[in-house]
């Protein structure tokens, strides 16, 4: 895979963030409602695991899923989400990347300004 580069012109790459997305709001979603409803299971596990435990037990609930499904879920849910954070944490490079080649040509004046923009937009 090295020296590969996708364009948002493959529909493959738009597809692929599409349902990334569609699996983080649903994710969101189902962590919301229940959370809202058992504070205490969210802070025993962490993010990662709310996240695949909710959607395992949602998925599974609301599809009535055999044991074996559900251990094929499971296996699924656990690349998928290894998959989504490793995305997450180039995405995050990125954007550092992005915001230390501003900062190289701002001068001190405008790098404080810059600092405290960023530091704002991360607060909403």
């Amino acid at each position: 895979m090295a020296n590969r580069h996708y364009s948002w012109s493959n529909p493959r790459v738009v597809l692929t963030f599409a349902l990334i997305f569609l699996c983080g709001a649903l994710v969101g979603a189902i962590a919301m409602t229940i959370t809202a409803d058992n504070g205490n299971y969210a802070s025993a596990l962490t993010p990662q695991e709310m996240d695949r435990n909710l959607t395992l037990t949602t998925l599974s609930t609301e599809l009535d899923l055999t044991g074996p499904q559900r251990e094929q879920l499971q296996i699924v849910l656990d690349d998928y989400f290894q998959y989504y954070h490793a995305l997450q944490d180039q995405l995050d490079e990125v954007k550092a990347s992005g915001q230390d080649k501003i900062m190289e040509i701002l001068t001190d004046e405008q790098r404080v300004k810059f600092k405290k923009m960023v530091n704002e937009s991360a607060k909403d």
